[in-house]
């Protein structure tokens, strides 16, 4: 079975990342997953990346990233292997990061794009992404233990050059080349947008939105970010809080758990968290504001 790895483990969780330099590990060769995100560069040595489908051997200079839920493991060939393991959740980011390359990377990573899988395993990286991506992570461990208030923390901006270069070295493979969307994947996807834009308030899921539109999953989590500005979940989210925010300025009436339902929210927990992450402030708080003008 394999073991369950979140942020509370390295009493992180309240900076949403964490990063260490380190030889060998006590997950090392046993099958884990996580909540977060990893990014792992070997300095030295060697040690293989294990998953269920196979394995990869890592040698220094190359790195790997993986999203939350991906079952693997390491394997530390020797004494003389050492990594840099960096940990982080979507959370460490300002609101507009999903607009970001990095961050429609990252969800599409997370969907599953099956032109992102590659990177789970291994990226190779220059000698000049190497010496910058080196010099970045230390810099992210000097921050991690400044203690730097979270308003204050450069974190975000590192994690978010980290990304940027594991990025320009997958893209630099041939193999690897961004989809561009053919006119008629455009067009299938704007029907989306258009359906997604009237039902945002009904359950959605890539993988029935994939079999309506008739769209491979690959060629949706591409198109999707590139014709719309954001992943399907945060576009979904952005349609959701945006309704609500004009139910709770026009409806005083209703609850905010009324409101949470909606807009589509089966839960109040994920109304909240979404709520505040996009307003900056809480569903309370927002009304409060409101009555206050």
């Amino acid at each position: 079975m394999p073991e369950f790895v979140n942020l509370d483990r390295f009493d992180a969780k309240h900076r949403h990342y964490h990063i260490y330099r380190i030889r060998s590990t006590y997950l090392d060769h046993q099958p884990h997953y996580h909540d977060y995100y990893q990014i792992c560069f070997v300095v030295s040595g060697e040690l293989q990346h294990i998953q269920q489908s196979g394995s990869v051997r890592l040698s220094a200079g190359d790195a790997f990233l993986v999203p939350p839920g991906f079952v693997h493991a390491l394997h530390f060939e020797n004494t003389r292997s050492e990594i840099y393991s960096l940990a982080f959740e979507w959370d460490l980011f300002s609101p507009g990061f999903p607009q970001s390359e990095a961050g429609r990377f990252l969800s599409a990573l997370h969907a599953g794009d099956p032109k992102s899988i590659g990177m789970r395993l291994r990226t190779v990286l220059d000698k000049e992404q190497r010496k910058h991506l080196q010099n970045i992570l230390d810099c992210l461990i000097w921050q991690q233990q400044d203690g730097a208030p979270g308003n204050l923390s450069a974190a975000p901006n590192l994690v978010a050059s980290i990304l940027q270069l594991l990025i320009q070295s997958y893209y630099s493979q041939p193999q690897n080349a961004p989809h561009v969307p053919t006119p008629r994947d455009a067009g299938t996807v704007e029907q989306c947008l258009e359906y997604i834009d009237t039902h945002f308030r009904e359950e959605l899921s890539l993988s029935e939105l994939c079999k309506q539109f008739g769209l491979s999953r690959s060629v949706f989590c591409a198109a999707f970010p590139q014709l719309s500005g954001l992943p399907l979940r945060q576009y979904i989210a952005q349609k959701r809080i945006a309704e609500a925010q004009i139910l709770i300025r026009s409806q005083r009436d209703l609850t905010l758990s009324q409101v949470a339902a909606s807009v589509g929210y089966l839960d109040d927990t994920t109304f909240y968290r979404n709520f505040l992450k996009i307003v900056g402030v809480t569903p309370s708080q927002y009304r409060s504001l409101w009555d206050a003008r």
